[in-house]
């Protein structure tokens, strides 16, 4: 091998070399973007099945927090009670569906529900 190809090759292995460790890199920052992603949604159904149990729906069927609502049999069919209950209501929708009207009754929902808290 003469100089000229051995300095050739020993510049293609250091390209080599940066081309793997901005592949690491990429990987990394789509792990971490991958886990940021997930943590959102858990935030999110967190938060939805808070309002769920604020508006009373999992004491109206039986829901307790703490259920496994995948592996009891007695959970599923509460879950599943539930899910029939929402499916239903989503069924009955208006197609043009007065989102501000619906947003106002949350709104004072939630400031009727503070008030009582402070009673």
């Amino acid at each position: 091998m003469t100089v000229s190809e051995s300095t050739k090759l020993s510049a293609l292995e250091s390209q080599l070399n940066r081309l793997k460790a901005k592949r690491v890199a990429l990987e990394r920052e789509q792990i971490a973007a991958t886990k940021q992603e997930r943590k959102r949604r858990t935030r999110t159904k967190i938060q939805l099945g808070g309002l769920l149990e604020m508006v009373g729906l999992t004491e109206r069927f039986d829901i307790v927090m703490g259920d496994d609502l995948q592996l009891n049999q007695e959970d599923q069919d509460k879950s599943a009670t539930l899910l029939g209950l929402l499916v239903s209501l989503i069924e009955q929708l208006p197609p043009n569906l007065d989102k501000v009207a619906l947003k106002n009754k949350g709104i004072l929902f939630l400031k009727m529900r503070s008030a009582a808290k402070h009673y």
